[in-house]
């Protein structure tokens, strides 16, 4: 159907191949528009066939030969028809074909730059579709052998043009004019994408026309499109630079004041997908550590429901107070609002959030409560009173414990102001001295003190009101404090009764009282300091207090104290009476803060008879040192009588025993064994006297290491050789090998000797089973040796063991006491200590202790 495919002219017809390109383009366009990837998917097959039938066309055109591709659709109809082209696209329709297809691939493709294409792929297929298939409508050009490739049939013309602009509403999101959701700067870009198609087209055929009617050179006409073009283009270029910087700047300040505001942007799912500088500045995190973060758990605020999305994009704004957390882990309470936006149909939706930090807000408000808590508690301790009056209303509203205070029942008083003066009057008889009308009142505040008229005890209310005036109105409210002053009052009169027993204690204590300042100037002086000094009070006060103590000494503030705590200091300096004589006296300074001032308190006492109470007392005790130093001789005589008793009798029995031996043959060994221990008894009696003479007399012993074996068997020796007790069993036990002790040889084996002598007499009358005596040594942990002495007797009776120190304590019939006395004065002498006991198994056990000589002494010695 040639006129069908010429568009009314036979001439220039629509090839077969480019009809069936043109459908599958649009077949293409309906796919792609559809939304979803597979619609898409078999939209990009689709495109497959045009693509390839364009390339065939312009390689067949471009090399001249022909790749069979005329004979794919009705190959005989074709040949036998009387066409002047061929079934395949001539080459401006292959590059309209080309363009398209590559146009409608963009459209849904997921790379950025790709999909960048689609417009001006779709832009310049229409241009070149116009340009070609307007020439030959308009008798511009003819479709001659030689411009037949250059040239458009109509009916190809209008469905690639038609295509074209198919394509470019199908990215109307991004550039379609004056479409809210198009976003900043659309008409101005729809403007002058029509623009640049339009001018091209119109350019060319203006050219052409012109050349074909011959109405000016070629070279004129080129240089009149050139220059029309270049003004065109640069008006066109400055009107769109104005209008989209003008757009770009509302754009800027829309988004400097978006960015400003803590504001986010996420998807459906909670995914952050804007970030603005307001969110940095509240939670820390910057907008490039933000991106693609659940923002629920970048900051804790809460992830939508399910049914959330669609609640708000049906309008429904979210908000709620949460408690988020900053980037530090510092958490802080947020005003979260969030509402859902779909700015287009192919986009999903998108969830604004916007945060108002109230975190100050709520710690003021927690602060309130708490100020507010502790009003009211401080109000409920202290049993305060609140009222309150306005003249607006003429009530009184009463707050804690106004109401009892005031005496009234809890909730009865409904009255005005004129009933509340009434009821103060009949209460507690008192009248103000502010006139009754309020409108009258001047702003200020009075006190007020109330007493019952009728209570069994006695009571005090006291408070406060404050009048306030409304300015330029007559409005006048009172707002006052009451509270229980009953013990304050009590307090205060005890206070004022034991002021005055302080000052009459004062007054009559034996001890002077003068109050000085800091500046030494006498302040108070009491009665008994004008007795002392011989001044009347009124003589001194304000005077320095030198003229009294003249080595008075300001007391300086204790450094390890605060300073405010009293400091007492006492000594005893000479004080001027009246006359100028000279008083010994003893003064106490006591220090302290009184206020913002340091006073001293001065007591002062008369020292002249305690001086000579000490000098007699000083008299009379070296009169009882002498008497003590009388009896104490005697008693050194009777130490002497008793320990020279021993080796006396010792001397005396030898010499007797010597007088037996003499009468006796071959008798001298023994006998000059018997002078030896009689001259060894004599020079211990001797020795014994100075040992004696030196210990009362206070002198130095002569203390020495000796070894403690051989001081035991010498004493051991002495004692057996004077034994009353024969048949008594002696047995040494050393405890340590070699010990050495630090003692006086002579009065050591004395002590020893006294314990066994009464060890003796105790065994004297021992009967029933045999007499042993045991003495035995060991180590101490403080470097001193003990001796033990212990024997089988009955033990040590009662009167001993409580009364074993005390000289002249004894239980033998003639035995003088002095024994256990000395030893023990003896032992202590040495460093040592003495003790005795009965032991649980039976007998006695006398123990005393000597200091160690030790190896190390030994060697250093």
């Amino acid at each position: 159907m040639p006129r069908l495919a010429g568009g009314g002219s036979s001439l220039l017809l629509m090839q077969p191949l480019t009809a069936l390109c043109c459908a599958a383009i649009g077949a293409g366009v309906l796919l792609a528009g559809s939304p979803g990837w597979p619609t898409y998917r078999a939209a990009r097959w689709m495109l497959a066939l045009p693509l390839l039938i364009g390339l065939c066309g312009l390689v067949e055109q471009v090399s001249g030969r022909s790749l069979g591709i005329d004979l794919l659709l009705w190959p005989r109809a074709i040949l036998d028809l009387p066409r002047s082209d061929t079934a395949r696209p001539s080459v401006f329709p292959a590059v309209g074909i080309v363009l398209l297809s590559i146009a409608v691939f963009a459209v849904g493709s997921g790379r950025r730059l790709l999909r960048r294409l689609t417009v001006p792929c779709a832009c310049v297929a229409f241009a070149t579709a116009a340009i070609s298939g307007t020439l030959a409508p308009l008798g511009i050009s003819t479709p001659a052998p030689q411009r037949h490739h250059a040239l458009m049939s109509v009916p190809s013309a209008l469905a690639i043009c038609l295509l074209a602009l198919a394509i470019i509403a199908l990215r109307r999101q991004y550039a379609w004019p004056r479409k809210a959701e198009s976003g900043f700067g659309s008409g101005t870009i729809q403007t002058c994408l029509t623009v640049c198609v339009a001018v091209p087209v119109v350019s060319a055929i203006a050219h052409f026309k012109a050349v074909h009617s011959g109405i000016a050179s070629p070279e004129m006409i080129e240089i009149v499109q050139t220059a029309a073009q270049v003004a065109l283009s640069c008006g066109l270029i400055a009107w769109a630079w104005m209008r989209i910087a003008r757009e770009s700047s509302a754009r800027r300040a829309v988004d400097v004041a978006l960015d400003a505001a803590p504001v986010s942007i996420t998807d459906a799912q909670g995914h952050i997908l804007r970030w603005t500088a307001g969110c940095e500045r509240l939670y820390g995190w910057s907008a490039q550590q933000a991106y693609g973060r659940l923002q629920q758990t970048l900051v804790g605020t809460p992830a939508l429901p399910e049914d959330g999305i669609k609640a708000l994009l049906d309008g429904r704004r979210r908000e709620c107070e949460v408690t988020t957390r900053h980037r530090d882990g510092t958490e802080m309470r947020v005003l979260h609002s969030c509402q859902a936006v779909q700015p287009r149909p192919d986009i999903a939706p998108m969830v604004v959030h916007s945060m108002t930090d109230i975190t100050a807000r709520k710690q003021a408000e927690k602060a309130l409560l708490a100020s507010d808590a502790r009003l009211s508690l401080a109000i409920d301790l202290h049993e305060l009173g609140i009222f309150e009056w306005s003249s607006a209303s003429d009530r009184f509203v009463f707050h804690g414990h106004a109401e009892r205070l005031f005496r009234v029942q809890p909730g009865s008083f409904q009255g005005g102001i004129k009933d509340w003066f009434q009821h103060l009057r009949d209460t507690f008889g008192t009248t103000f001295e502010v006139p009754e009308a309020p409108n009258t009142w001047h702003p200020e505040s009075q006190t007020f003190r109330l007493i019952p008229l009728q209570s069994a005890t006695r009571s005090v209310v006291e408070g406060t009101a404050h009048i306030h005036r409304v300015p330029g109105t007559d409005d006048v409210s009172v707002i006052g404090i009451v509270m229980d002053a009953t013990q304050r009052e009590q307090h205060a009169e005890l206070l004022k009764s034991r002021d005055s027993e302080l000052r009459s204690i004062l007054e009559t204590v034996p001890e002077a009282m003068i109050t000085i300042d800091q500046r030494c100037h006498i302040r108070s002086f009491s009665a008994t300091a004008e007795t002392l000094f011989g001044y009347r009070a009124e003589e001194v006060l304000g005077k320095d207090v030198r003229m009294l103590l003249p080595r008075y000494v300001r007391p300086s503030p204790d450094p390890k104290s605060s300073g405010s705590g009293p400091s007492t200091d006492t000594h005893i300096t000479a004080g001027l009476d009246r006359n100028g004589n000279e008083l010994p006296v003893e003064i106490a300074i006591g220090a302290a803060n009184i206020g913002n001032e340091r006073i001293a308190i001065a007591f002062v006492r008369n020292m002249r008879e305690q001086l000579a109470t000490q000098a007699r007392m000083a008299e009379l005790r070296e009169q009882f040192l002498h008497a003590s130093r009388v009896s104490a001789m005697g008693e050194m005589g009777a130490g002497l009588a008793h320990e020279l008793n021993q080796p006396l009798t010792a001397t005396a029995n030898l010499l007797g025993a010597m007088d037996l031996v003499m009468a006796r043959e071959n008798g001298s060994e023994q006998l000059r064994r018997m002078l030896d221990l009689a001259r060894q008894e004599v020079l211990r009696a001797g020795a014994i006297i100075r040992r004696m003479r030196a210990f009362v007399s206070k002198g130095e012993l002569e203390i020495r290491a000796e070894p403690l074996d051989d001081v035991i068997a010498e004493t051991l020796q002495l004692a057996r050789s004077r034994s009353r007790a024969p048949g008594v069993r002696l047995h040494y036990c050393p405890g340590i090998a070699s010990p050495s002790v630090l003692a006086d040889r002579i009065q050591i084996q004395q002590v020893l000797v006294n314990i066994l002598n009464n060890a003796f007499d105790a065994l004297g009358g021992l009967n029933d089973r045999q007499p042993e005596i045991t003495i035995s040594t060991r180590q101490t942990n403080d470097d001193h040796v003990t001796v033990r002495v212990l024997d089988n007797g009955p033990g040590l009776p009662d009167a001993i063991l409580g009364k074993h120190f005390e000289a002249f304590t004894s239980t033998k019939p003639n035995g003088m006491g002095l024994g256990l006395s000395i030893s023990r004065r003896i032992v202590e002498a040495h460093g040592g200590r003495f003790s005795m006991h009965n032991p649980s198994e039976g007998g006695a056990a006398i123990e005393f202790t000597l200091p160690a000589y030790t190896d190390l002494e030994q060697k250093a010695g």
